[in-house]
């Protein structure tokens, strides 16, 4: 099973009679995972996608607790299966431990896929996962933000690490991570740029968008995703004035897509 059965109508029905925080506290109280993890084999996951199987691995428990179901973003799986073209570049702001990198990647083996992770735990991971399923991607270990420099950083590495401040709060221990703005990468001809491109940076999209301005409004991406985490409108002005239309995407997450207009 790979979770979609209960994170859809079975998740709705246990919280329409109360019953979801109950049995959430006690799976992890009992350490059913782990329970699970030991039990399992240790290989790797296949998990099919719009018709297309993806493999990812399960050999460390960290990679139990990520793949073994499929991530509530199952839609925009299955859409980047569909619109994206041999030859094409995927930017994955904000890659984490690689679930839309892996998938894009499996799409054509010359889609080329570019992987922006700042926190150097997590990047490490992120390489791991893509080298044991066999595909090459460009790995940044950088944050894409407005300007280049340093930022303070959540120092654990968590799915929502973020850049201290983002999303108003300030997290107890941080990091420094570099940042860069997508704009001077291109230009220095370090990546190409973006045909489809997702963001998912914790409350920094705006600043990201900021930063790759000059490339959108020159050689504008065929799609953006952006999932936003504090207010929408920064974000949806800014692709406005970049000349797309956005929508809210059909998603567990709260997810826009854009579109030149």
């Amino acid at each position: 099973m790979d979770g979609r059965l209960y994170t859809g109508f079975l998740k709705r029905w246990t919280k329409s009679v109360g019953l979801h925080s109950p049995l959430k506290t006690a799976y992890w109280r009992l350490r059913i995972p782990r329970l699970l993890y030991r039990i399992s084999n240790h290989e790797s996951i296949v998990h099919e996608v719009n018709g297309m199987p993806v493999e990812f691995p399960l050999e460390t428990y960290w990679q139990y607790q990520r793949f073994r179901w499929m991530h509530p973003e199952i839609q925009l799986f299955a859409e980047l299966i569909e619109e994206l073209q041999p030859g094409d570049v995927f930017y994955d702001v904000g890659a984490h431990l690689g679930w839309h990198a892996v998938v894009a990647a499996e799409v054509a083996e010359d889609v080329e896929v570019v992987a922006f992770e700042p926190h150097p735990k997590t990047a490490s991971r992120l390489s791991t996962v893509l080298e044991t399923v066999g595909h090459e991607a460009t790995i940044k270990q950088l944050a894409l933000y407005d300007s280049p420099g340093t930022v303070e950083f959540t120092a654990t590495a968590t799915a929502g690490a973020q850049i201290a401040g983002a999303r108003g709060d300030h997290p107890e221990a941080t990091i420094s991570v570099e940042t860069v703005d997508g704009d001077s990468l291109i230009e220095r001809g370090e990546i190409r740029p973006p045909d489809i491109l997702k963001i998912d940076a914790e409350g920094a999209e705006a600043e990201v968008l900021r930063g790759l301005e000059r490339t959108i409004r020159s050689q504008p991406p065929r799609i953006l995703y952006c999932e936003v985490h504090e207010e929408q409108r920064p974000v949806t002005q800014l692709l406005e004035a970049y000349g797309y239309e956005w929508s809210s995407f059909e998603s567990a997450r709260p997810l826009l897509k854009a579109v030149p207009a």
